[in-house]
């Protein structure tokens, strides 16, 4: 296939056609009688057709004068075209559309595009300013196509107990109930998806996402694919909707996933392209006894932390966990702090070369009670108390916004944030009936409060390019992405360590099929966790610690596994930490990606994961239990697209400080590999010193 964008407009009895394509989609779109509609969507691959039918092009959905009217593309005439974009390597279209609404005139345009070497298109819409007073856009459907019946939906095969509202796995709750029966088994075929469809028995299919904060989209098979941009913006003002984006793949549903995520992270994602600092955080340091310090730090420990942090030599930043505030969220603990942050953050950068990162939960008051709501009750959510601190939320929507707004921006210019934590519930918007909040309703109040959040995180963002903002709130909603660096999933603070280090790998398993990995904050708690174990650190024996570390080796190594109190980690642990994070920090790049290999972590048989970009990278094995086991280095695994027609180099760098040759083969005649009990081994593919 010829890699190009392709395309034409051209003028037909009674209306016109339209077509746009790469080396992997088409589109053909007619007007007929002045209405548009999509009549053709392919895979290029096989020239297969997906589309059934065209339920709506588009619809729009505006509310006012206590009315909600839905505009659909039946009530528009088309009005003309341009083609602002029309080369090899960009072709655009713009179908211009209007109707008569109330007496006034309503213009929008639908737009297509397709870029060369891209595995996808896009359409969005835009409403121009209308002058209906009073008439708001609440909802603009910018996809909703009926797919042949043959095309069906995948989804990851359910393996917890809850689920959230959108049918995903949580979890989070009864995360030591996973079902591991069937471990090979990956996905659940059917009506319904989320991210990906494949055409049953063609080996290819089809991926969708909306590029919007506010973005939704679902297939469902009986009622199609419906892609929709929320909102609440004044018609007057008009909007400009993110794009529907539909791809195509080829091969396996494991391949489907790995072109949704890719695209995720390539074209919508504000990580990518940011390295992960190593932190040490101050929630996880235990001392003897088994005695957690949890919040209660100050300047003192900090300065002796930092000379130890600065001695060990693999951190980035110093991450400050609840206990820093006082008085209101994102104030400095003057108790603690009797000369500021400042002296720690130069401290920290001028004896160790380190950042900083700050814990923050200044909405949602999860975890502690502070002065602002006796201070200011107007800026509370009636009725919506912590069941954790006693708390009162406090909305985004009041005057309270621009005071955290501040403060945030000031962790990052004057506070050397390089890292913040997001934790509690503040972008999962409690309702708030209060009306000089600036809302009418719970629909208005978290389509605004979202776009306040995301104002916050583009400011900093703005201000400090490599900052890494993650979050807690779950459900993960890839949405976010553009606004958040990282989401939360794992919080395996009250398991034994091997067995944590289990939930966790389970759980990045489960959530990497749908949400990109990078974007993933995982492993939240590290070895050193007091409930982990009566005085872990001294105790336990080191193999299994090592097992521990050498398991997290992606995300979470560099956020959680370093954080160790160094008064009581032994030396040949500390030893041990270095030549890891030497090991990881060499070979950074391929951690950054993440491929399912082996199937669900069950306990009793070794999983994995790949790190392999553009066939070199490594192959993570570990084996769980206490006893000798026996694996095939699994190089056929339909993610890490090895090539089938060369023979692979691989080596063993569970040494961490060379590489073993172990033998080369194809993936089709990978050798077997013993691994002794709760052994963790580094395979290296076509990686050379």
């Amino acid at each position: 296939m010829d890699d190009a964008a392709i395309g034409f407009a051209q003028e037909i009895p009674g209306g016109y056609v339209f077509e746009l394509g790469n080396s992997w989609i088409h589109r053909r779109i007619h007007s007929i009688s002045g209405r548009i509609g999509t009549t053709s969507l392919v895979n290029a691959l096989n020239g297969e057709e997906y589309l059934d039918q065209t339920n709506a092009e588009f619809e729009i959905t505006v509310s006012g004068e206590g009315q909600k009217v839905v505009l659909d593309f039946k009530d528009f005439n088309i009005a003309g075209y341009e083609t602002p974009d029309w080369n090899d390597e960009i072709k655009t279209i713009e179908v211009k559309l209007e109707s008569e609404v109330n007496d006034e005139l309503l213009r929008l345009s639908v737009f297509y595009q397709v870029r060369a070497g891209d595995s996808f298109m896009r359409k969005w819409i835009k409403i121009e300013p209308c002058d209906l007073l009073g008439w708001a856009i609440t909802s603009v459907t910018i996809e909703s196509i009926r797919m042949k019946e043959m095309v069906e939906g995948v989804i990851p095969m359910p393996r917890y107990t809850k689920t959230h509202s959108n049918n995903e796995d949580n979890v989070h709750i009864d995360p030591d109930k996973a079902n591991v029966t069937e471990p090979e088994r990956r996905f659940s075929f059917g009506d319904t998806s989320r991210a990906i469809v494949t055409y049953w028995g063609y080996n290819e299919g089809l991926f969708f996402f909306t590029e919007s904060l506010t973005g939704e989209e679902d297939f469902h098979r009986p009622t199609g694919l419906i892609m929709k941009h929320r909102d609440f913006v004044p018609l007057t003002e008009g909007l400009t909707t993110g794009a529907a984006i539909i791809g195509a793949y080829s091969g396996a549903p494991e391949v489907g996933f790995r072109r949704y995520n890719e695209h995720l992270m390539n074209h919508w994602c504000v990580i990518n392209g940011k390295n992960l600092p190593v932190e040490w955080n101050t929630w996880f340091v235990t001392r003897e006894g088994n005695q957690p310090i949890l919040s209660n730090f100050d300047r003192n420990l900090l300065f002796d932390t930092i000379e130890r942090l600065r001695d060990a030599g693999f951190f980035d930043a110093l991450h400050l966990d609840l206990g820093w505030e006082s008085g209101w969220p994102l104030r400095i603990d003057s108790s603690k702090f009797p000369n500021g942050i400042a002296e720690v953050v130069r401290k920290a950068k001028d004896a160790a070369g380190l950042d900083m990162s700050y814990w923050i939960n200044p909405f949602s008051c999860s975890y502690w009670r502070s002065s602002v709501e006796d201070e200011h009750p107007e800026w509370t959510v009636p009725g919506k108390t912590s069941g954790r601190s006693g708390a009162l939320a406090m909305c985004v929507m009041s005057d309270y916004f621009e005071y955290v707004k501040k403060r945030f921006l000031d962790l990052v210019t004057e506070m050397n944030a390089r890292s913040i934590y997001w934790d509690g519930n503040d972008w999962n918007i409690p309702e708030c009936e209060l009306q000089d909040h600036d809302h009418k309703n719970v629909d208005e109040l978290r389509i605004k409060a979202w776009k306040r959040l995301a104002e916050i995180c583009r400011e900093a963002h703005e201000a400090r390019e490599d900052l890494v903002i993650s979050a807690f709130s779950l459900p993960l909603n890839n949405h976010r992405l553009c606004a958040l660096d990282q989401e939360q999933i794992s919080d395996t603070h009250k398991f034994p360590t091997i067995q944590a280090e289990l939930i966790q790998r389970q759980q990045l398993y489960q959530m990497t099929w749908e949400h990109p990995y990078r974007a993933i904050r995982g492993s939240w708690y590290g070895v050193g966790w007091h409930e982990a174990g009566q005085d872990n650190l001294t105790k336990r024996p080191l193999h299994e610690l090592f097992h521990a570390e050498m398991s997290m080796i992606g995300n979470g190594l560099a956020q959680a596994g370093g954080s160790v109190d160094f008064n009581t980690a032994r030396p040949e642990f500390v030893e041990f930490l270095k030549k890891l994070f030497a090991f990881r920090k060499r070979f950074e790049k391929y951690f950054d990606t993440y491929q399912h290999v082996l199937g669900f972590p069950d306990g009793k048989s070794i999983d994995g994961a790949g790190h392999v970009i553009d066939d070199s990278g490594f192959i993570v094995l570990v084996n769980p239990t206490e006893d000798t086991l026996i694996v095939r280095i699994p190089l056929d695994a339909p993610e890490l697209e090895l090539s089938a027609a060369k023979k692979h180099e691989l080596t063993d760098w569970s040494s961490l400080d060379h590489g073993t040759r172990i033998d080369s083969a194809t993936i089709d005649k990978a050798p077997e590999i013993e691994l002794e009990g709760l052994e963790v081994k580094y395979i290296g593919v076509n990686i050379r010193e």
